[in-house]
């Protein structure tokens, strides 16, 4: 290459240098004056920024000008050098090159850096100037529920009815109690908004004492809340007392209804005092207002409900369908179902405790559930239960009967079960296909979900399972005014298995849960119908498994519940905040393949990917 040529590729390299270190300083400059326009204040930290780039910029270009200028220098001495210099020079010339583009890069970078550390400092410049001019209110919840939901907005703009949200304190002390009375204050806000015919009321009961005397079925006292309306007809018109005063439909809802405690919590209380967190903590402070106040004080929460808590209660005072709901006690129950308490309630149900061994069960009971007796019923029982079921023979009644592997024999409750088509049997459903157990057979999932519930589960919905007995179908299809069918069955690999033992006992496919209908007809051709629906797992519906997300057993319980009360036009599912929702994510067969991936397959790649980029720089 000859010394003109070289004096030229120079002096376009240096020009090059020299346009990207002043590009650099114009950056710089730019961002500067961008900077002084936000403040004094957030001028200051922009400008202690802008210095640190600048002097790292210049320091940079500087040395690589002042390089530049050396090549120039060297390049520009008279030829009087011997042809063996010369000759070296021609020979360096290709690694100078190389240097220079080298040069041009890392300036070229060093503008691109600048920019985006520039850009990074405005942008939070800006974001703390903005947020303090538009503060942002905090949502107290894993799922965005500090304001109500699109679902929520859609019903709530639906009611046609009046109806009054009382709270029986001034609203200043109200919002002051915690962060979460504040939050409920704001959901009460919200839903007047979308409706006018909703209004809120504040009311000082200090100030007001003889207000509670109007309320002799609630008990009230300071912060209590009521959600109420005038009490009406299916034909619409206004239901009156003896005295022909209005009726009215009241729902409380309660400070604890507005909060969620922890898993952990929960479980606890329930393992060491047999009870909820929320009967615990209102029995150990005294009252619900100390009990509300202690748990958020005590970090016992990990989400508001507010937004479930009031959408609820107006569901029930605005339903002109009221479904009554009763748990059947007084046998020993052994199944966990407060979490599907909570659904119910949340999802506008009343619901009833009834002691069978004292209590009638009352008439207006839409449906009837029995938790896993431990001990079997009574002749008496047994009546009690068949007489509400067929209901002089006018059906129209229901019952969900939770089976579970600790219960003791149930002779009387199995022939109760027979007359409908359906029996308990002993043994454990368990799964040969890893796909479909957990780390061990009989904790298994089912994918097999059919029969005439399955509206609004997803196609691919799974439910979840653990020492299921199975349920066997004594007269499958419809016989008379009897229809038996299969609702959930495992695979066709399964088998029963001993419970003492283990061993198969049966092959095949088996039954988790199964529906016995009854119907009667009446004269003008129409007919009603009572459902039994049965299962052999207390688990499907326990308030551990309810709360996974994984898995639809939350789903399909509500599903199943208002397809058999006939509550499925309300047009809304409200499900409590889960608070346990990454449980159970993988089976066994998952987690043989997650160990290949994570022991050989991730390590391999690594390797391999640092073999090959040491290999590319080792013969650059």
């Amino acid at each position: 290459m000859s010394r003109k040529k070289r004096n030229n590729s120079n002096n376009e390299n240096r020009e090059t240098e020299i346009k990207s270190d002043s590009a650099a300083e114009e950056v710089t400059e730019e961002v500067a004056e961008a900077a002084e326009t936000i403040g004094e204040e957030v001028g200051k930290a922009a400008e202690t920024v802008k210095e640190e780039i600048t002097e790292k910029v210049t320091g940079t270009a500087a040395d690589r000008l002042k390089d530049v200028l050396a090549d120039e220098k060297r390049s520009a001495e008279p030829e009087t050098k011997s042809e063996d210099a010369e000759s070296t020079e021609d020979t360096d010339a290709p690694k100078k090159k190389k240097e220079h583009k080298k040069l041009r890069h890392g300036a070229l970078s060093t503008v691109y850096t600048v920019i985006f550390i520039a850009a990074v400092v405005m942008l939070n410049i800006v974001a703390g100037i903005l947020f303090k001019k538009y503060p942002l209110k905090l949502d107290l919840t894993k799922s965005g529920i500090y304001s109500i939901s699109d679902e929520s907005v859609n019903y709530v703009k639906s009611i046609d009815t009046d109806v009054t949200i009382r709270v029986f304190a001034k609203e200043d002390n109200f919002v002051a109690l915690n962060e979460y009375s504040k939050q409920a204050n704001e959901v009460i806000k919200r839903i007047t908004e979308y409706n006018n015919r909703i209004k809120a009321e504040y009311i000082d009961i200090d100030s007001n004492p003889d207000i509670v005397s109007e309320y002799t079925d609630q008990t009230v006292t300071a912060y209590s809340i009521l959600v109420e309306t005038v009490s009406k007809d299916r034909d619409g018109n206004v239901v009156t007392d003896e005295e022909g005063k209005p009726m009215k439909r009241i729902r409380q809802v309660s400070l604890l209804d507005l909060i969620n405690f922890k898993s952990d919590v929960e479980t606890q209380v329930s393992q060491y005092y047999g009870m909820s967190a929320e009967d615990y903590v209102v029995q150990t402070t005294g009252s619900e207002l100390q009990g509300f106040l202690r748990s958020v004080q005590g970090q016992l929460i990990d989400a508001s409900t507010a937004d479930e808590a009031f959408v609820s209660a107006l569901m029930t005072v605005t339903d002109p369908n009221p479904i009554t709901a009763c748990v059947l006690t007084g046998r020993d129950e052994v199944a966990d179902i407060e979490y599907l308490k909570k659904l119910l309630t949340a999802n506008g149900y009343t619901l009833k405790e009834i002691n069978i061994t004292s209590e009638e069960i009352p008439e207006d009971a839409n449906i009837c559930i029995l938790p896993a007796p431990a001990v079997d019923y009574m002749d008496a029982e047994v009546k009690k239960l068949d007489d509400y079921v067929t209901n002089d023979g006018k059906m129209g009644h229901n019952l969900l009967y939770l089976a579970s592997f600790n219960q003791q024999a149930t002779p009387k409750l199995d022939e109760f079960l027979e007359e409908y088509g359906i029996s308990v049997g002993s043994g454990l459903i368990c799964e040969n296909d890893k796909k479909y157990y957990y780390t061990q057979p009989f904790w298994t999932i089912a994918a097999d979900i059919s029969g005439s519930y399955t509206d609004g589960l997803a196609s691919d919905a799974k439910i979840l399972f653990f020492g299921a007995r199975p349920v066997k179908l004594l007269q499958e299809g419809e016989h008379g005014k009897l229809t038996v069918e299969a609702l959930i069955k495992s695979t066709t690999g399964a088998y029963i298995a001993d419970e003492k033992s283990g061993s198969a006992i049966e092959n095949g496919q088996q039954t988790y849960a199964a529906m016995a209908t009854k119907v009667s007809f009446s004269d003008d051709g129409s007919n009603t119908q009572s459902h039994v629906f049965v299962t052999g797992s207390d688990r499907m519906f326990s308030s551990e498994y309810l709360r996974i997300n994984q898995y639809q057993n939350r789903e399909y319980a509500i599903g199943v519940i208002n397809s058999m009360t006939g509550k499925t036009s309300s047009g809304i599912t409200i499900e409590p905040k889960v608070i346990t929702g990454s449980i159970f994510d993988i089976t066994a067969e998952q987690i043989r393949l997650l160990k290949i991936v994570f022991i050989g397959v991730i390590p391999a790649i690594t390797l391999f990917i640092g073999f090959f980029i040491w290999f590319r720089r080792k013969n650059r």
